[in-house]
């Protein structure tokens, strides 16, 4: 019997959000300084009545990331509710997904590949509660290239792990604690409207049929299987139909600008939360902000280094992007159709919008479920060698991730 599930035990394109405006410093398994990060179990889905299990309280090492969660989940049932006690779980992103890159909020807003798929084994002794065992992921890569395009500067990321995913999960809720380490390669690319190469006219995602073609990159017109989709380039306009659609048989050219250590430690169904450390826009004040390197908290300006409730920097000025296409930065001032439409059809016009913002706690609240669920993730991101991705996003800096996960799970 197969049962689809969510389940929050793969790194998923957390990840990949991760990345997604670069990295270079393999150095990144130094901590932040001084966060505090409670996991919760988050309320179930209206039409599952789960017994709920204990979320650890996560309590950081000296420097706040590297520690690793140690759940021991518990259930009150009475009989076996897993498939039998080894299960194989495949993990599929979904659309819908939330990525918050860097400081500054240029970077906000952005989305992971969905159709991303990772599979890892279970290991369920008492039929309820499992430990996942994911030692066969490291090295391997994690769902295809990662399109990333924000305020001028796009980039192609891939995404490896570079540990085993460990954690436990509950068949009973849906409900996950894991700790994935990944190693992110960032590409930094001209195209704005296909920063990976995309895989076109493969009709089934993942089917291990390579029935599409690259469209440039290292091997231009080979034969590829697409690997995830980025809904935000799907349509871009100048590019192919299919621009969004990526795929590890389609590497983009050159070298990457740097490789980055990213550690989603949660990476959680629950609730994970930070402290942004406002203070350390002043360094009298001895504060130190989330992230090592990391050099203010927001792009707000007044009041200093505080983000409003709304989460957007109410006074700063407004900056402009294309309402067809949101990843391309356009100038309020110009003609509305100048920076978008004119260069790029389908673009639409130049709207004014508020800068994001992180404010003095981040926090994000993931969601069980036996049908399908949402991982949360809080990480930092180290800078990279190319000053235009570190400029823009604001890195060193935090990353935080809202991903809509399903699983498949079945006896091995």
């Amino acid at each position: 019997m197969r049962t689809r599930t969510s389940f929050l035990a793969l790194a998923m394109v957390a990840a990949l959000a991760i990345a997604g405006c670069g990295d270079d410093n393999n150095d990144n398994d130094n901590p932040p300084t001084g966060p505090t990060r409670t996991t919760t179990t988050s309320p179930q889905p209206p039409t599952v009545t789960p017994t709920p299990i204990d979320e650890p309280t996560v309590t950081p090492t000296e420097g706040g990331v590297d520690e690793t969660p140690t759940p021991t989940p518990t259930s009150t049932a009475t009989e076996q509710v897993c498939e039998g006690t080894a299960l194989t779980a495949t993990v599929t992103s979904l659309a819908g997904s939330d990525l918050d890159t860097g400081w500054t909020g240029i970077a906000h807003d952005s989305v992971a590949t969905r159709e991303a798929k990772v599979t890892t084994n279970l290991d369920c002794p008492d039929g309820v509660t499992c430990t996942v065992d994911g030692s066969a992921l490291v090295g391997t890569t994690f769902g295809s290239p990662l399109p990333l395009s924000s305020g001028g500067v796009s980039s192609c990321v891939i995404n490896q792990f570079r540990e085993g995913i460990t954690g436990t999960y509950n068949c009973e809720s849906g409900c996950a604690e894991s700790s994935v380490k990944l190693l992110s390669k960032v590409y930094l690319v001209v195209d704005q409207n296909k920063p990976c190469p995309p895989c076109v006219g493969d009709p089934t995602p993942n089917d291990g049929v390579k029935g599409g073609t690259c469209d440039g990159g290292k091997t231009p017109g080979a034969a590829c299987d697409v690997g995830g989709i980025s809904d935000l380039f799907q349509n871009a306009g100048g590019a192919p139909p299919d621009a969004g659609s990526t795929s590890n048989d389609c590497e983009p050219n050159g070298s990457p600008v740097g490789n980055l250590n990213i550690d989603l430690n949660p990476l959680t169904t629950g609730t994970v939360s930070v402290d942004a450390n406002v203070g350390c826009l002043n360094s009298t004040f001895g504060a130190t902000c989330y992230c090592p390197g990391q050099v203010q908290p927001n792009s707000c300006i007044n009041p200093n280094g505080v983000c409003p409730a709304s989460g957007f920097c109410e006074n700063n000025p407004p900056i402009g992007v294309c309402s067809g296409q949101p990843f391309r930065q356009c100038f309020l001032t110009s003609a509305p159709t100048a920076d978008c439409e004119d260069l790029s059809p389908g673009a639409g016009t130049c709207e004014s919008q508020l800068q994001p913002c992180f404010g003095t706690t981040i926090s994000r609240t993931g969601e069980c479920g036996t049908q399908q669920g949402v991982l949360a993730s809080i990480f930092c991101i180290p800078a990279t060698q190319a000053a235009a991705i570190n400029t823009v996003a604001g890195l060193p800096g935090p990353g935080a991730a809202l991903i809509p996960a399903s699983q498949v799970r079945t006896p091995r």
